[in-house]
């Protein structure tokens, strides 16, 4: 008959019970603390973070109010504050949800604050989304060359994009404008020619009239001039004092044949021009009509 085998496991006296008990009770208990503290920052601080952090939050301030209406309506809508304000690495980011944790409980406080909590887009921040640096317009019509901007003359991106989200340009969009462009490309800084930037640039019908020359003085009233020509203060005086094409070098004694022709004179000479040489207002011709460009 086979005999038991022997009980070789150790007795556990009361007393280890007890510590194991009472280490698997203060092992709980740390899992209780922890929980709690989780709990505790989930509630003061990344909730009050998430809430600062949202654009409708800088509505509690009277000086961000009519940048958050602007950004609602503007094409950057869907936008964060912090993805154009903030620079896009870890650390500055960071610092901005602290920082904006404590606007959330400053702006408790039974005081009117006005932070200044908005910097100004740098272009690490608008290249985290706009990686593509495009040549040209949406349109085709207009040469944007963005990497000889950006990368080689190393200009800002707001140089140019001023009029973005929060305001319009004076024609009502949220484009960069000819007259921002023009700030540069004088002639001199940088290209003027139009065709330096536009590739589809065509003069309006009216100019292309074979009388144009002679009767835009007369169009002053019905065409916006200043829309396309108000570039310069000069713009005017470019054209106006130069000699014209057909004023060659002979024009003294061969400018009867264009007269008789088509009389003009009185478009850019007054009268008393004419008389300096003929003693009189010739009349051959004579249109009282024609109105002198001043």
């Amino acid at each position: 008959m086979t005999e038991p085998m022997p009980d070789t496991q150790p007795k556990r006296t009361l007393g280890g019970r007890v510590r194991d008990l009472v280490s698997d009770i203060r092992g709980r208990s740390l899992l209780v603390r922890l929980a709690i503290a989780a709990g505790l920052v989930f509630v003061f601080v990344l909730v009050p973070a998430f809430i600062a952090t949202r654009p409708d939050f800088t509505q509690r301030y009277a000086n961000l109010q009519a940048e958050h209406d602007t950004w609602e309506t503007s094409v950057h809508a869907q936008v964060v504050c912090q993805r154009c304000h903030v620079p896009p690495d870890l650390v500055s980011r960071a610092r901005y949800g602290i920082r904006m944790t404590g606007e959330f409980y400053l702006q408790l406080l039974p005081i009117a604050r006005e932070p200044d909590i908005m910097a100004i887009p740098g272009d690490a921040a608008c290249e985290s989304c706009h990686i593509d640096l495009r040549a040209v317009s949406p349109s085709g019509d207009l040469n944007i060359p963005h990497r000889a901007h950006v990368e080689v003359l190393e200009m800002a991106c707001v140089d140019c994009h001023s009029y973005l989200v929060h305001e319009t340009n004076p024609q009502g969009n949220q484009a960069p404008t000819m007259a921002g462009c023009l700030e540069c490309h004088d002639g001199v800084k940088a290209k003027g020619d139009c065709e330096a930037c536009h590739n589809e640039k065509a003069a309006p019908d009216s100019h292309k009239a074979a009388e144009w020359t002679i009767v835009h003085s007369e169009r002053q009233e019905d065409e916006d001039c200043v829309s396309c020509h108000g570039w310069t203060e000069n713009w005017c005086s470019q054209c106006h004092t130069l000699r014209p094409g057909s004023h060659t070098i002979d024009w003294r004694a061969t400018h009867r044949t264009a007269v008789e022709i088509r009389r003009n004179c009185e478009t850019c000479h007054e009268g008393v021009f004419c008389e300096e040489c003929h003693g009189e207002l010739p009349q051959l011709n004579y249109d009282p009509t024609v109105i002198l460009v001043e």
